[in-house]
This record gives C-alpha cells, structure tokens and sequence, in this order.
C-alpha cells in the first residue's frame, strides 16, 4: 500500500467520523495500540522484518477496527452536514463546520459528551465573517480560483513617544 492510498484512507476517516475523534471513542486498549502503530510512520525505518507496505497496510487496518469498535460501543459519526478541519497551529484543535444550527448543536452535545474541544461554525457564520473581509473579497472576485493559504494579523501600529533622539531637545 501506498502512503497516498494510506492518506485517502485516513481523510475519509477523518471526514466521516472527525479529526482525531476515533481514537476518543474506542477502549483504552484498542487506543492504545492504534497510537503505537500510527507513531512507526514518524521512524525513519520499518520494524525489523517488515516494510514500509506492511507497516501502512497494517495502519489501514487500524482504522477499519477504529471505526468498526466505535460502532459497536455504540457511537456514530458525524452528521453528514458538517465537516471537521484541524486548526494550524493549536496541536488537537478542530474547527467544525455545520450546515445549520441544528447540525451545530447536535456536534456541540457530542464533543462535550466526548471530552473534546471542537469551535463550532454554522455556513452563515462563515458566510458573515467572509463578509467582513473586504479585501479577500475583491481578491476572490478578481482572481476567480484564488486560495487564502495564510491569514496574519493585523501588526499594531508603534506607540508614539516624547523621547528625544539627538534632536533639538538632546542633551548635551
């Protein structure tokens, strides 16, 4: 198995049952031996006697055991109406976004039920904040197909201050 076949495999996981969510929702055991083998994909070389191939088919197979115990200790993925995006930057924050408010209160009362910490969006709450944004706007109407990649903040402007610099008021 490839490590793009493995990937496709993990996002539609992750779309289906949400961003490191699984895991949450199985036995501390199958947790456990899911997070031991998911982190041999960060050593520079397989287990002795196996493969790179073997090590992500194995993975795989984690993830269809992940979802198949959540299932069975009665869980259920996420509302086909919202989506789930990790926020860069914030290791374990995700960003929900949900159709509507219905959609939204129904992802709220699961991650509070789970433990986890999820910023929950309605469409028409992004849609809003779009809205605010002039200036992306003008660029995604002028380059149709643009793609915000990187938003930074705003840098305050420096305070103005009355010390003297070898002007006028310079001492001596």
């Amino acid at each position: 198995m490839t490590l793009a076949e493995l990937d496709e495999i993990a996002a539609r996981h992750e779309r289906e049952w949400g961003v490191d969510r699984l895991p949450r929702l199985v036995s501390p055991e199958t947790a456990q031996r899911w997070e031991k083998a998911a982190a041999l994909l960060a050593d520079d070389f397989p287990p002795a006697g196996t493969s790179w191939d073997a090590v992500r088919a194995s993975i795989a197979r984690g993830w269809a055991a992940l979802a198949q115990e959540a299932r069975q200790r009665g869980h259920e993925p996420l509302p086909p109406a919202c989506h789930e995006i990790p926020l860069e930057g914030l290791p374990g924050a995700v960003a929900a976004i949900c159709l509507d408010d219905t959609h939204a209160q129904a992802v709220i009362l699961r991650a509070k039920a789970e433990g986890r910490t999820v910023s929950v969006w309605t469409l028409a709450e992004v849609v809003r904040v779009i809205q605010a944004s002039e200036v992306v706007n003008q660029v995604k109407h002028l380059w149709p197909g643009a793609e915000v990649q990187k938003v930074r903040p705003k840098v305050p402007a420096l305070p103005e201050d009355d010390i003297p610099f070898g002007g006028e008021d310079a001492a001596p």
